[in-house]
């Protein structure tokens, strides 16, 4: 995106070295002249800055603030819902509305509301209204008089399996349930939604959305809010139940959504001091990254009680702060930022009453200016050096996981970052980058930011998914700023390709083993550092397990309650794990459709009981679809199960003297047909079927059968055996040692 620069802005950038890069944004301006329109750098479209949740603030506070905001870096503030209440006084009262339309209540008029979105245009501020539209108050008899019949309400009443999609869509969530698949209702949402509209209104956040079907399932609610032409995103807790991926992607169709996996899990690791190595949710399910919302806290996770949902009211507003500069840096979604309210008491905390203006600090105001400066430009996340790093085309995010200080050095993820010295914003510090590394000190925020507002230079990019299951993969490379661009694979000779140019890459790579694909390109001057994109192939018939290493916890059972929203795999404590002979650990499978979920273990069913991890009211770990491993000192990592290399027996007698007694014998090796792993003299799809049955622990192998049945001689039963003897039965290559006789 293009963005204005002032004058000032210009005569500053001509001052600055070409080694030396620093943060730049414009100083406060004079706002005394009516109508002057001023500019902060701030994005024209809503979906490419963050979001400052004036949480419970009146109208008249906002606007008040308006200035501080846009000097802060947010595009966009989103003010509670404008509806009427069901009562004064508690916050909760404004999302139990009494009908569509605008009316006083404890944020304000109609007229201060029209008066907060004329100001904050003049900022380049947008103002988006939170919407209250699955349901009503729950005393009809206050509710406007044209939604009164019961034909516009569901009757299925309030004990929804979440799983179950039309549960979710037609159950009550403590009051009754709009049927929003009226057309009838719908024209009364739309006509308030027009109204809002009218006065100055950029937007929309539709409050308990996943409980509002999509026109897929028969509901056109949200077609009708996309007919309004203004930007909308939902709030989507947990999982929308159903098949969820697909859901999410219905509902993207009509407008963005709330991403509360992915921004819990981080807001989580920051919280444990550990680095985040997952990187998203929904999008690794394919939703559309564009489409998502992310926050460090929700109004839901800091105003509820700790029973329902409130987990973040109790922690250091430097934990939220940290988990926002990871959230609110990256290319693709946005990130809301919560303004605190002034108590952590669910019945405290009052509409009308203004919350913190933390928002205002350098760390945060430095993501917000980070992103808008970046706008369009390409990112990669990574960690290191117990940070998290996120990479842009043009500047880095440096985020100590436990919020220390002090000097680090992490990697220059895919080389995004242009060598040279940097001016951190938030501390001042300065930063080398080289093509592969990141060097500053941090300062006591534990946030580094650092970024050029020069034009980018030539980059090179490939895109595919970093791990696959199937023989081979395609890969698309695409260049920018550039006239050409080569890649490279696993070291090989660099070769010319076009933009957009889909290569094909792992045949004839075993499962387990990785390609390395490097890219660079030039604009006829200069080349870029050469980027490296690692792709591994993994084993589609691989199960996914969970660990547990009982040696130090010395717990007398050990569940493991592995969840994703409203899916488990059991009511709590989930499943019991059992003891692997081979390893010596508890083990149990992951359900394929928890493969990306959260898992606590336990000693027992007490939700509270100190023999857990993680922690009571404490969110789950991340399996991020791999096996992991539980280990002493709470360390949970990947884990890949290393089976003990069968001992090889002598090929032949020894021609000395042996030096025991006369009735001691020699083992001789047994004899056979590799590949042969039942023992019947030929091989067939039986000995391909047993090995596989012995990878899933369904049947025991005898050592003779693992002698034989270890096709490809690397001392193990694996995948890759089986998949030998099936092309040695199909005449095919890459059969190994099959057929040949065991000496």
């Amino acid at each position: 995106m293009t963005k204005r620069i002032t004058g000032l802005l210009l005569c500053v950038s001509i001052l600055i070295s070409c080694f030396t890069f620093g943060a730049i944004h414009t100083a406060a301006a004079d706002t005394s002249a009516k109508e002057t329109a001023v500019d902060y750098g701030l994005p024209s479209k809503i979906e490419d800055g963050n979001i400052l949740q004036c949480f419970n603030w009146k109208y008249n506070d906002i606007k008040n603030e308006l200035q501080s905001i846009a000097q802060a870096g947010f595009n966009t503030i989103q003010t509670s819902p404008a509806q009427p209440a069901d009562s004064s006084g508690k916050w909760y009262w404004l999302y139990q509305p009494r009908g569509f339309y605008i009316d006083t209540n404890d944020l304000g008029n109609r007229n201060e509301l029209k008066a907060l979105c004329t100001e904050a245009k003049k900022y380049g501020i947008k103002v988006i209204v939170d919407i209250v539209a699955n349901h009503l108050t729950g005393d009809h008899g206050k509710i406007q008089d044209n939604l009164k019949d019961s034909k516009y309400w569901h009757t299925m009443g309030g004990k929804i399996d979440y799983t179950n999609r039309y549960q979710v869509t037609h159950g009550d969530i403590g009051m009754q349930d709009l049927k929003t698949e009226d057309s009838y209702v719908q024209n009364i949402v739309k006509t308030y939604l027009n109204d809002l509209k009218s006065l100055g209104v950029s937007g929309f956040r539709f409050d308990a959305a996943k409980h509002i079907g999509t026109p897929a399932e028969g509901d056109n609610f949200f077609s009708m809010v996309k007919s309004v032409g203004l930007w909308s995103y939902g709030e989507i807790l947990d999982n929308p139940g159903g098949k969820d991926a697909d859901v999410m992607k219905e509902y993207t169709k009509y407008i963005s959504v709330s991403d509360s996996n992915y921004s819990g899990e981080v807001t989580g690791a920051m919280r444990d001091k550990k680095v985040v190595t997952n990187n998203g949710h929904w999008a690794k399910k394919g939703v559309d990254a564009t489409k998502l919302v992310y926050w460090g806290e929700s109004h839901d996770t800091f105003s509820n009680n700790a029973d329902n949902g409130g987990w973040t009211k109790n922690l250091n507003q430097n934990v939220i702060d940290r988990s926002y500069a990871v959230l609110g840096s990256r290319s693709d979604a946005q990130a809301l930022y919560l303004s605190r309210p002034n108590s952590t008491d669910r019945e405290s905390i009052y509409a009308g009453s203004k919350g913190s203006t933390h928002y205002k600090s350098k760390e945060v105001a430095a993501v917000n200016h980070f992103k808008n400066a970046l706008v369009g430009r390409r990112e990669s996340y990574g960690y290191g050096d117990k940070c998290d790093v996120v990479c842009r085309d043009g500047g880095a995010v440096v985020v100590s996981a436990d919020g220390s200080s002090g000097t680090k050095t992490v990697p220059n993820i895919d080389g995004l970052v242009k060598p040279g010295t940097y001016t951190d914003e938030v501390s001042g510090s300065k930063w080398t980058v080289t093509s592969t590394t990141i060097s500053g000190s941090i300062g006591n925020t534990g946030i580094a930011v650092f970024y050029s507002t020069e034009p980018a230079g030539p980059s090179a990019y490939a895109t595919a998914s970093t791990s696959y299951k199937t023989d081979t993969m395609k890969v698309t490379l695409n260049f920018e700023n550039a006239t050409s661009a080569q890649y490279s694979i696993d070291g090989g000779a660099y070769t010319n390709y076009t933009n957009g140019q889909v290569i094909t890459i792992g045949s004839g790579v075993d499962y387990g083993e990785s390609t390395k694909v490097s890219v660079k390109a030039t604009d006829g001057t200069t080349w870029s550092s050469p980027a490296t994109f690692t792709y591994t192939k993994e084993d589609p018939n691989a199960v996914q397990r969970v660990y547990f290493d009982n040696t130090s916890y010395n717990w007398s059972a050990v569940y493991a309650y592995i969840y994703s929203g409203a899916s488990n795999n059991g009511a709590w404590p989930g499943q019991a794990m059992k003891m692997d002979s081979a390893t010596g650990y508890y083990v149990l499978d992951v359900p394929e459709e928890l493969s990306d979920g959260m898992i606590i273990f336990t000693e027992s069913a007490s939700e509270s009981s100190t023999h857990r991890y993680p922690g009571h009211q404490e969110s789950g770990l991340s399996l991020e679809g791999k096996s992991k491993i539980l280990k002493a000192g709470n360390k949970f990592e990947d884990y890949t199960p290393v089976k003990p290399k069968p001992t090889e027996a002598p090929t032949q007698a020894s021609t000395e003297a042996p030096a025991t007694t006369a009735t001691e014998t020699v083992t001789q090796a047994p004899k056979g047909i590799i590949g042969d792993a039942n023992g019947d003299n030929l091989i067939s799809i039986k000995d391909a079927t047993l090995i596989q049955k012995s990878i899933a622990s369904l049947e025991e192998l005898s050592d003779t059968a693992k002698l034989l049945g270890d096709v490809n001689g690397n001392g193990r039963i694996d995948i890759k055996d089986a998949t030998c003897i099936q092309k040695f039965i199909a005449k095919m290559d890459g059969a190994e040692n099959a057929g040949e006789l065991l000496k």
